[in-house]
């Protein structure tokens, strides 16, 4: 009888590893758990851990540390293999023992010492083998939950690259490896004005589809050391590590002919978005702190591509300043910044642009305060 699939992306089941030379013990084990999770047998420490090699999904193991079993690597052997391989994957994998009732608290101890993380008595009852399983399974799966989670907050949704969030967390640590080993450091950011009207204009599959293939084709174009991120609404931002400022550049021109093959530059069948660009070689101060480096660039990049590159460039708030309601979410961030008094000039753009949803929201608030004086 075959068990019911699982549910369109939704976490594999729990794997476990049974290692134990008796036949009749596997069997007992698989019949227990097999309802719940996806149980691996394994008669020998070093099938075993061949096994923890080649699948990743394992999650528990239990094992017998019985050093007189026939056939067997030491099962001590074992232990010590996975609490110190390279493979964070398999060194922080719970390990439950399986021991006789005679074994002493010394031994238990000695075994507790080396990275066992719970023991189990044969013959074990059923209730509590399937107890410890779960225990155990559940925190992995707690923790596969978490990276999933934490890598799709990461990610941009229409195209799968690393977020604007993301691009400062990793910007920042490519700052630090650069100044430790003084490389250069670079960053290529590419603007397509009128992506976001255009996007809008499309059939949500087609928009999706379009933009996955815009995120992969991003991806092929560097170095497998470079990455690259969605940082805007319309913008692409490039972290190239020990890289210059002429390695930048060559990074721009291998970008051109992939944007004219979607068509994505001017005279391409998307012809209302028009690219362009701005490389930059991030340079700082003697022992300048890596977060002022970082905001620098910050409050540069909501001016960064908005004029062409041959006219001259404000930078930081000025260029903010210049077209207010295109950059709201910059402005919000110099607010947090402590620069709001920069904004004072351009309050009045900024009203009168908010004011259709202030007035929407006002209206919509008195309705439901009329609503609830006719229900009393």
């Amino acid at each position: 009888m075959s068990r019911p699939s699982s549910p369109p992306n939704a976490l594999p089941r729990p794997h476990l590893l049974f290692v134990e030379h008796s036949r009749l013990m596997r069997k007992a084990a698989e019949r227990i758990l097999g309802k719940e999770f996806e149980v691996v047998l394994s008669e020998t420490c070093e099938a075993a851990w061949t096994t923890l090699l080649d699948n990743p999904l394992i999650q528990v193991i239990f094992v017998n540390l019985d050093e007189s079993a026939p056939q067997s690597q030491p099962g001590p052997d074992l232990l010590e293999r996975i609490r110190t391989t390279s493979s964070r994957r398999i060194s922080e994998t719970p390990v439950v023992v399986i021991t006789g009732d005679q074994v002493s608290e010394s031994r238990r101890e000695e075994w507790l010492d080396r990275g066992v993380t719970d023991f189990i008595e044969k013959p074990f009852r059923p209730s509590e083998l399937l107890a410890r399983a779960r225990t155990h399974a559940s925190g992995a799966v707690a923790l596969e939950r978490l990276k999933l989670l934490q890598l799709q907050h990461n990610r941009d949704g229409e195209t799968g690259l690393g977020n604007r969030r993301y691009f400062f967390e990793r910007l920042g640590q490519a700052i630090s490896f650069s100044h430790r080993h003084e490389l250069p450091l670079s960053l290529v950011h590419m603007h397509l004005d009128g992506l976001a009207g255009t996007l809008q204009n499309m059939e949500r599959p087609m928009r999706l589809g379009r933009m996955v293939r815009f995120g992969r084709m991003l991806g092929r174009a560097v170095r497998q050391e470079d990455t690259v991120y969605r940082t805007g609404p319309e913008t692409f931002s490039f972290i190239l590590p020990n890289t210059d400022a002429n390695g930048a550049e060559a990074v721009r021109c291998r970008l051109v002919p992939e944007l004219d093959a979607l068509g994505m530059l001017d005279g391409g069948d998307l012809t209302e978005i028009s690219t362009r660009f701005h490389v930059e070689e991030v340079h700082s101060e003697h022992e300048e702190p890596v977060s002022d480096v970082v905001r620098r660039i910050r409050q540069n990049m909501g001016a960064l591509l908005i004029i062409p590159s041959e006219e001259i460039t404000p930078t930081g708030a000025d260029a903010l300043l210049a077209s207010p309601s295109d950059h709201l979410e910059s402005l919000l961030e110099l607010v947090e910044q402590g620069e709001a008094e920069q904004l004072k000039a351009v309050l009045p753009e900024i009203f009168a642009r908010l004011k259709p949803l202030l007035s929407l929201a006002e209206s919509m608030h008195e309705k439901n305060q009329d609503g609830d004086k006719t229900g009393q």
